[in-house]
C-alpha cells in the first residue's frame, strides 16, 4: 500500500469518526414530547362530576374526556407517594399511579394531558383523586399502562404561582390539590421532627391570625427526621383535605421559607430564699443607718422608720458573679410595697463597691424596666443595692427578688 493510499484511508476514517460523534450528539438530545390533541374539560368541571358527600366513593367520567394541567408534585424526596398532582386555572386533582419513582419522568412544571377513558373520579377521605375504583377504594394506574393515559407536552416550565393564604378561613374548595403559600406563619412546636419514625405525622402550622393548617409528612420522606424551624415565614405546598382537616404537603425543604431563629429561653439566675434570713444567711449587708430587717410575718426584706428623724439606710447584695453570658438580664421585685412620703427609695447597681464603703463606690440607678446593661452583668463584682431615705412612718417591703436572663439555644 503506497503512502498516498494510506493518507486517503486515514482521512476517510477521521471523517467517519467526526460523523459518528455528531450522530451521537444528536441522539443525546431528548425529543420534545407533544400531545396531538386538546383538553375538552377543565379540572374544576371534572371535580364537579364527584360531589364529595360521604367519604370514599366514586363517579364515572364521560367517554372521551381529556383534561390538562401542570405538575406541582414530586416524589423525589419521598413525600408524595404514588401520585401526581396537577392543576389548571380552575382547580387541581390528584392522579393515582402505581409507580414509586415518578419524578425522573414527571417533573414539576411539566404540562401533561390525561385521557380519562375508563378512569373514575373518587376521593380518599374527601380529597378528590383520579384513578380506578377497586375493592372499596381508589387504585392507581399501573406503571406499564401510564402511556395509555398520561401524555407529556412541551418542555418543563415554571411551576404555577401559588395561591396566597393568610388564614385557614380564606380557603375555598377550588384551592384543594393546588399549590398555595401560607404567609407569615410558624410551627406550633418548633424543634420537633417533621415526622415521627413509625408513621406519617401531622404538625400544626399557625397562621398569622392563629388559625391552624396541618402539615402532613410521610415518615419515608428524606427530611422526616429534620427539626421544624423556629421562626416566622412562608411555607409553600399542595393543599389537600382529610375529612374536614386542611392539610399541606411540601415537596422538599425548599418549600419551607422560614429562617431558623434560635429558641429563646428565660433562665432564673438569682433569687432570694425568703424562708431563710437573707441578711444573716445569704450574704446581704446593711450599711449606713440601721433599719433593714427580715420581716418574718411577711417573709420579706423590710425597713420602716419609727424614729422622728430621717434615716439613710443601704441594703447591699453579695457579688453576683454568675450573670455573664445572658441577654436581657432583668431584676424584678413582684408585690413590693414602698411608701416614702417625704423621702426617696433607690435601686442601684455598682461594679466597684469594696464591700464596706458605699460612699466610695459608683452607683447607677437600675432602669424602670429592670434590665441591667450587658457590660455590667459580665462583671464578677456586680452588686445590687436598695437605698432607703425616709421619715417617720415610711416603709419599704420587698417580698420577692429575682434576676432572670435570656439564652439562645
Amino acid at each position: 500500500m503506497n503512502t498516498i493510499h494510506k493518507i486517503k484511508l486515514a482521512v476517510i476514517a477521521a471523517l467517519l469518526l467526526v460523523a459518528g460523534v455528531s450522530c451521537d450528539k444528536e441522539l443525546d438530545v431528548a425529543p420534545v414530547m407533544t400531545y396531538d390533541g386538546q383538553a375538552n374539560m377543565t379540572i374544576a368541571e371534572l371535580n364537579q362530576l364527584h360531589p364529595v358527600g360521604s367519604e370514599d366513593s366514586f363517579d364515572s367520567i364521560p367517554a372521551g374526556t381529556v383534561i390538562s394541567g401542570i405538575i406541582v408534585s414530586s416524589d423525589q424526596e419521598g413525600n408524595c407517594y404514588k401520585y401526581l398532582t396537577i392543576q389548571d386555572e380552575t382547580g387541581g386533582i390528584q392522579i393515582k399511579i402505581d409507580n414509586s419513582s415518578l419524578y425522573p419522568k414527571y417533573q414539576i412544571g411539566q404540562r401533561i394531558y390525561v385521557e380519562c377513558k375508563d378512569l373514575v373520579i373518587g376521593d380518599y377521605r374527601k380529597n378528590r383523586q383520579l384513578g380506578f375504583w377497586s375493592s372499596g377504594s381508589m387504585a392507581g394506574i399501573a406503571s406499564s399502562q401510564e402511556p395509555l393515559y398520561i401524555f407529556r407536552d412541551g418542555l418543563v416550565g415554571a411551576e404555577p404561582a401559588p395561591i396566597v393564604l393568610n388564614s385557614k378561613n380564606e380557603v375555598t374548595e377550588d384551592m384543594l390539590n393546588r399549590l398555595v403559600i401560607l404567609k407569615e406563619c410558624h410551627f406550633a412546636n418548633p424543634g420537633e421532627t417533621y415526622s415521627d419514625p413509625a408513621a406519617s405525622t401531622s404538625r400544626d402550622i399557625v397562621m398569622s391570625d392563629n388559625s391552624i393548617i396541618v402539615l402532613r409528612t410521610s415518615n419515608y420522606a428524606k427530611f422526616a427526621s429534620q427539626p421544624l424551624p423556629n421562626g416566622t415565614g412562608d411555607i409553600v405546598g399542595i393543599l389537600t383535605v382529610y375529612n374536614t382537616t386542611l392539610q399541606l404537603t411540601i415537596r422538599d425543604l425548599n418549600d419551607v421559607r422560614i429562617a431558623n431563629t434560635p429558641a429563646v429561653e428565660t433562665v432564673e439566675l438569682y433569687s432570694v430564699d425568703f424562708s431563710n434570713d437573707p441578711i444573716a444567711n445569704q450574704g446581704w449587708s446593711v450599711l449606713g443607718d440601721e433599719g433593714w430587717f427580715y420581716y418574718t410575718q411577711g417573709a420579706a426584706f423590710a425597713i420602716q422608720n419609727q424614729a422622728t428623724t430621717a434615716i439613710d439606710s443601704w441594703l447591699v447584695s453579695p457579688a453576683l458573679s454568675n450573670l455573664g453570658g445572658y441577654d436581657n438580664v432583668t431584676l424584678s421585685m413582684p408585690n413590693e410595697q414602698c411608701q416614702v412620703t417625704n423621702g426617696t427609695a433607690y435601686k442601684y447597681y455598682s461594679v466597684d463597691f469594696n464591700g464596706t464603703d458605699v460612699n466610695s463606690a459608683t452607683w447607677t440607678e437600675i432602669p424602670s424596666n429592670g434590665i441591667l446593661p450587658a457590660e455590667v452583668t459580665n462583671n464578677p463584682n456586680l452588686r445590687i443595692a436598695f437605698r432607703f431615705n425616709g421619715i417617720n412612718g415610711d416603709f419599704w417591703r420587698i417580698s420577692e427578688l429575682k434576676i432572670t436572663g435570656v439564652t439562645n439555644n
